[in-house]
């Protein structure tokens, strides 16, 4: 199956975008808040499924690793993906990955 390192980071910087404009016209009140936050919601789902593929096909992390990664990841979502994107996904890839 095809590496899709670029794919999920790409996907977790747009739903972290929809998310803040979302957040933003929602404080001042538009109504076109509420369509954002479920389009952020929609992008969230699918780096999180992206980013849940990547722990588990890696094979840098132990059992106990990559079960908390997962717990972490689920329940901690956009904190955690930064987290997960800034910190730990070198660990969990195995290599440098280009800023």
């Amino acid at each position: 199956m095809k590496n899709l390192i670029h794919q999920t980071q790409q996907a977790f910087y747009f739903s972290l975008g929809f998310y803040i404009l979302a957040f933003i016209l929602w404080m001042l009140n538009f109504s076109l808040a509420h369509i954002l936050i479920s389009i952020a919601l929609l992008l969230s789902l699918l780096w999180t499924f992206l980013v849940l593929r990547e722990i588990m096909l890696s094979v840098k992390l132990t059992n106990t690793e990559r079960l908390l990664l997962i717990i972490f990841i689920i329940f901690g979502n956009i904190i955690a993906g930064a987290v997960y994107f800034f910190f730990l996904r070198e660990k969990v890839i195995g290599k440098a990955i280009k800023k």
